[in-house]
């Protein structure tokens, strides 16, 4: 028995436990003005009462106002400082109170746009000045007529909008939501989609979207203070000296009129931040947030010549034509590092560091239209899909229960905490929860079970010797360890390597994967070892009952490689036959792009209903409800998103009318009418394409260091061999029946990827152990044996995952059918690779070795007869 003191293992338990499950609270948005009310140190501030309905009526002037923006304006309008009414730790003015009451009115989950829609920005790039001289000028340079040159400055501004996007995606990412969705939308616009979990989480967003980032140091006046009394004695007849602009910073005081300074700034930049590697939040002694600043080599040398030539001035810091401080230079900066101080909050200073790091941006950003959208899912799927999961929970529980009878018990109970707590810690991390971070909670729901299929197995083994149940219980968790272990570890490898490097989707993905195993390995080996010591303590039983689905299995799978090696091949060409013929046919929307059409309509169809219609018209298409965020009831919008171009469809009509014939014809309630056309880039750019190609390769080569380490080389070889035929066939099998690859089939092979991965290196434990127990002659034998010793185990993992995948692909909906699907042929093709591909190329390896060996010593005692 388990002598570790229960009462401290129990209170490790329970605190965790409790711990996440209160990060989960609340599950749905509250009220704004009722949070702050709520948040109100004296409940009975009357003028707080009164500054809520000061901000109604602000929002009844103009609609256009979120909630957070008018208590903020009714506030500052008052002079009233809100930092020492509300309870709350570090507020230095009313934007940090605006900030603490967002997030205390957010639900504790942030749904992704597929699950709870969210906002999206139709975004003009609007070129700077500068930015267009330059295109011009190098476009110039080729002597080319006006059409080519015009094609060249098209094709410049195109790259400039690739990098904007990309820097437009890092930014969001430095606010942890990972799961936006940017493509390019006609000739000069950005769509960007992000999930939101508050309506006034908007303005955040927008005013992070908006910044330029744009970074400049410019020297003021040396006889600034005698030119600020000069205006201040007759503003209206003062002229502004040449070269020179009127700058002014404005610092808020409760109660009071904001302090004003005024400077005289030169037009022309000293510098500007294209020189800036790092940029963080900081304070400074008295407490005062500040931005501090890192230059790279080039920078540090530019910002040293300025500081040298200019000590005694003073240097005004702009971004975005806004000044925030004008330092006079004390002596020459040459350690390559500034700050610049002002009045931030907290999010303020957050977002321009995050701004300053990602990059500026060569236009402005000019804001055209904002859109609430619905669910991409649509409401009807999002609850068939809670109902799927449910059900599959279900079922793996009483499967669990009537397999392992009282043991099945103890795992399901710790399956259900480790749920709350994969819940709670995605709430605590601010995470968003999308279609792929479920392919990260289904992969985890598999390796939990799988971990206590490992120990039960063992267990059984043990009992069957003859040993007792307490001690076949510690050996059993004692001797599945490292199986457990390695199996998870190699997993993590995955996640933490996409994590860094990957992008978007795969990022959430890989978020969600990281604190399902972290929590798994807690539940699995932890709680459950806990119960089990509850049980011992307190009853008397000593003996459990088990079912089994094979009793002392001898199958020869080494005869059966030759046959199996032969299908694989097979699989094989034909996927690579069927991404030659195909070509980029079998990229989805998401990577090609396509036709957006945008459609008034009076009665509002089931989304998946109307993708079913298009799909049987011949049209990959996507359908989204959105609304005009600023009148929503008024301008209701159904947009429908085809893949490729649809011009050549039909030489009479047009794309809208295409599509509203379809439409109307299968759904005449909904009257379709209006409609606007953009072509739409994909979401997956290069610089996404790249990292996520990146990504992949770093988890197979983390993948294959960990298990050489752990193992031998050629475990890892073979690991890595097979986890590429299960990519490739997984994939072979999905084209074939005539899908298309999106972001959701990338999400889901790369479960597939930790799966797999899973599955062999439990096998690998067991022939590592039977190789130093030398149970078996040779080693063809050991592999033989240690896959019939873990082929219960197999079949029982890849069972209680495939029946959750398998209930989701029946009642999920469409939307989600490409990624269940995936996951489906993932669990059997892992399955099988790993009894008949990976194992086998093993004992192939050393099968040669002990031949070579072999032959070595007959000749060597044959060359020693002759002697």
């Amino acid at each position: 028995m388990n002598n570790r003191p229960l009462i401290l293992r129990t209170l490790i338990t329970v605190v965790v436990v409790l711990v996440f499950a209160g990060a989960i609270h609340p599950l749905f948005q509250r009220d704004y003005y009722e949070t702050f009310l709520g948040m109100l140190t004296n409940k009975d501030d009357a003028e707080a009462v009164e500054l809520v309905e000061t901000a109604r009526e602000l929002q009844k002037k103009n609609p256009q106002l979120y909630q957070s923006q008018a208590l903020l304006q009714a506030a500052d309008d008052k002079g009233i400082d809100l930092t020492r009414r509300v309870k709350g730790n570090d507020l230095q003015d009313n934007r940090d109170v605006m900030s603490l009451i967002r997030k205390q009115a957010s639900s504790s989950i942030r749904l992704g746009l597929d699950l709870n829609g969210g906002v999206e920005f139709i975004l003009q790039l609007v070129p700077d000045q500068e930015f267009l001289s330059k295109l011009k000028e190098d476009s110039g340079k080729g002597g080319e007529g006006r059409a080519d040159l015009e094609k060249r400055m098209r094709a410049e501004f195109d790259r400039y909008r690739d990098i904007a996007i990309e820097i437009l995606r890092k930014r969001l990412e430095g606010q942890k939501i990972f799961e936006a969705e940017i493509a390019p939308s006609g000739s000069n616009y950005v769509a960007l989609r992000a999930p939101v979990v508050a309506k006034d989480e908007k303005v955040k967003l927008l005013n992070l979207i908006k910044m330029s980032a744009k970074l400049r140091f410019r020297l003021v006046h040396p006889d600034n203070a005698a030119l600020v009394q000069q205006y201040l004695a007759n503003p209206e007849n003062f002229t502004v000296p040449l070269g020179y602009e009127l700058m002014k910073t404005s610092e808020f005081r409760a109660g009071q009129a904001p302090r004003v300074e005024y400077y005289f700034v030169e037009n022309r930049a000293q510098m500007d931040g294209k020189g800036v590697s790092h940029a963080q939040a900081a304070k400074d002694e008295f407490g005062q947030r500040k931005i501090q600043l890192r230059f790279n080599t080039e920078g540090a040398e530019q910002f040293g010549r300025v500081t040298s030539e200019n000590v005694g001035r003073q240097l005004a810091i702009v971004l975005d034509g806004h000044l925030y401080c004008a330092p006079a230079i004390r002596q020459a900066i040459l350690g390559g590092n500034a700050e610049i101080s002002g009045s931030f909050s907290d999010e303020e200073a957050k977002s321009i560091s995050d701004a300053l790091v990602s990059g500026s941006f060569p236009f402005q950003i000019k804001v055209d239209a904002v859109f609430d959208t619905d669910p991409k899912l649509g409401a009807s799927n999002v609850a068939n899909g809670i109902w799927a999961g449910v059900i599959s929970m279900v079922l793996v529980a009483v499967f669990m229960i009537v397999y392992y009878r009282l043991a099945g018990v103890v795992s399901v109970v710790a399956l259900a905490l480790n749920i709350v707590l994969i819940l709670g810690a995605m709430a605590a991390f601010n995470c968003t929860l999308t279609l792929p971070g479920i392919a990260g909670i289904v992969l985890t729901i598999g390796m939990a079970v799988d971990a206590n299929v490992l120990v039960y197995e063992r267990v059984r083994e043990e009992l069957a010797t003859g040993k007792s149940l307490r001690s076949s219980i510690d050996l059993g968790y004692s001797r599945a360890f490292s199986a457990v272990l390695d199996a998870n570890l190699t997993t993590l490898i995955t996640s933490v390597i996409l994590m860094y490097v990957g992008t978007g989707a795969i990022k959430g993905f890989a978020v969600t994967l990281s604190i399902g195993i972290l929590t798994t390995l807690f539940t699995a080996l932890f709680v459950t070892r806990l119960g089990f010591d509850y049980i011992f303590r307190y009853t008397k039983i000593d003996h459990i009952h088990m079912m089994q689905f094979f009793k002392n299995t001898n199958f020869n799978f080494d005869r059966m490689w030759s046959k199996t090696v032969m299908v694989s091949l097979a699989l094989i060409l034909l996927a690579v036959v069927l991404l030659c013929v195909k070509g980029r046919d079998v990229l989805g929307v998401d990577f090609t792009g396509g036709t957006a059409v945008s459609f008034n309509y009076e009665a509002q169809i089931p989304q998946d209903e109307m993708e079913k219609v298009l799909k049987a018209a011949g049209y990959d298409a996507t359908v989204t409800y959105k609304a005009n965020a600023a009148a929503a009831s008024e301008n209701r919008k159904v947009e429908v998103l085809i893949r490729g171009d649809l011009t050549g469809r039909s030489a009479t009509s047009s794309p809208k009318d295409q599509l509203a014939a379809v439409l109307n014809k299968a759904f005449p309630d909904a009257k379709l009418s209006g409609g606007l056309e953009s072509s739409v880039g994909g979401l997956i750019g290069w610089e996404f394409t790249k990292a996520a190609l990146i990504a992949i390769a770093l988890s197979m080569v983390g993948i294959a260091v960990y298990v050489s380490l752990r193992y031998e080389f050629v475990y890892a070889l073979s690991s890595l061999i097979a986890l590429g035929h299960d990519l490739l066939v997984v994939l072979g099998i999905y084209l074939l029946l005539g899908r298309t690859i999106s972001l959701t089939v990338v999400a889901a092979l790369l479960t597939v990827i930790g799966y797999s991965m899973n599955d062999k290196v439990v096998v690998f434990d067991r022939i590592r152990e039977n190789v130093h127990l030398g149970v078996c002659k040779n080693y063809v034998d050991t592999v033989n044996l240690s896959i019939n010793q873990t082929l219960n185990r197999t079949i029982l993992t890849s069972l209680t995952t495939f029946i959750v995948v398998f209930v989701l692909f029946l009642g999920g909906g469409v939307a989600i059918n490409d990624f269940v699907l995936v996951m489906m042929l993932g669990i059997v093709v892992g399955t099988y690779s790993s009894i008949f591909i990976a194992a086998p190329l093993v004992s192939m390896w050393h099968r040669r070795a002990e031949q070579r060996r072999n032959y070595n010593a007959k000749e060597a005692a044959a060359a020693e007869c002759k002697k």
